[in-house]
């Protein structure tokens, strides 16, 4: 009975550990497709157009929405961990560090816990980002109403696109902690994830 409990609350486990992964892997590249077309555009010095603002908008919405996902998997991973891994259920660990005898869930839960804390510099960039792009579209709407004639980016564009590539960068450093994560929580430890 022991070890079929163990093997429900580890098999549960495993697979919030590979949704969060699949979320931040989704996050970082959800931003990636963003920032691609919003590159070109500052390169070419054009301001992007309504409808693709409208597009970015929608992949920016739904990394948050990934983002959110990732952090609530790691969190139910985190307490199955706690929970499972006691030997009494109703009576849960109090620390990751009471895990210590099983290695994989101790380094995975550890690789969770800083990926926690990326998500929460991804998330607070990502919003950021989102204030200066949607004060851009605002200053091109005040342009279009006035004259017109500027049709170069504003300072809000470049400054939203400069720290939406900053959340892009720890997006990626987001996945690989959470891939490390997922080969933890199988037992591979000390694997490096390309």
């Amino acid at each position: 009975m022991e070890m079929e409990m163990e093997s429900t609350w580890k098999t549960l486990f495993q697979r919030r550990v590979v949704l969060a992964a699949k979320h931040c892997y989704n996050v970082h590249e959800r931003l990636l497709k963003v920032l691609v077309p919003l590159n070109a555009d500052l390169q070419d010095r054009r301001r992007y157009p309504g409808p693709f603002a409208e597009a970015t908008r929608r992949e920016l919405e739904g990394a948050s929405m990934e983002l959110g996902l990732a952090v609530a998997s790691m969190g139910a991973a985190r307490h199955l961990a706690l929970r499972g891994g006691a030997p009494c259920p109703s009576a849960p660990f109090d620390s990751v560090d009471d895990l210590a005898g099983d290695p994989g869930v101790w380094c995975a839960l550890e690789k969770l816990a800083n990926a926690a804390a990326l998500a929460t510099r991804v998330h607070d960039a990502l919003e950021l980002a989102c204030g200066h792009l949607r004060a851009g579209e605002v200053l091109l709407a005040l342009d279009e109403a006035g004259d017109g004639d500027e049709q170069s980016p504003s300072s809000e564009q470049l400054i939203g696109v400069m720290v939406l590539s900053e959340a892009m960068l720890k997006a990626a450093d987001l996945a690989t902690e959470t891939a490390e994560a997922r080969e933890a929580a199988f037992g591979f430890i000390g694997r490096r994830v390309k």
